[in-house]
């Protein structure tokens, strides 16, 4: 069993150091920017969507607990704006941590996450994921995720 708990301020400013580091390599790796560019362009895009860092209005970090070993095993990042018409969270991060993935916690988090997200009117929970990940590709699949828009390209 899982629990969500709101993210503090600590656990957020080391979070927040590997999501840029991560955001930037998974950038190169899918061809969009150059190693160069890349951590810059990581530390442009955060500043831009998190201008407030954990207080950012709108933006919502959970950490995600696993009860029976009372540790921390990963966290959520996702949007919600309720003056929204179509009520749709959207999910800019979510990790289960190395040392704790295979063993099913990916499945359990995102029934917790919504069921959270129920409860606070959320209609639909939309994400991004990049394409050469497989293995996250799966678990939203298995978990009823479906695509719905598809962004390609081609090296020449």
């Amino acid at each position: 069993m899982v629990m969500l708990e709101k993210m503090q301020n600590d656990e957020f400013k080391k979070e927040v150091v590997d999501l840029k580091k991560g955001y930037a390599e998974e950038k190169v790796k899918a061809g969009t920017w150059t190693e160069e560019e890349a951590m810059q362009k990581s530390e442009e895009t955060f500043r831009y969507l998190l201008p407030d860092g954990l207080s950012t209005n709108n933006h919502y970090f959970l950490s995600i607990f696993d009860q029976a070993a009372k540790i921390n095993i990963g966290y959520f990042w996702y949007h919600f704006d309720p003056e929204q018409s179509q009520k749709e969270a959207f999910i800019y991060n979510f990790v289960i941590y190395e040392t704790e993935r295979g063993k099913g916690f990916g499945k359990k988090a995102i029934t917790a996450l919504e069921r959270h997200l129920k409860g606070t009117g959320v209609k639909k929970l939309s994400l991004h994921v990049f394409g050469h990940n497989e293995r996250a590709i799966h678990l939203y699949r298995r978990m009823k995720f479906s695509t719905t828009d598809l962004h390609m390209s081609k090296h020449l």
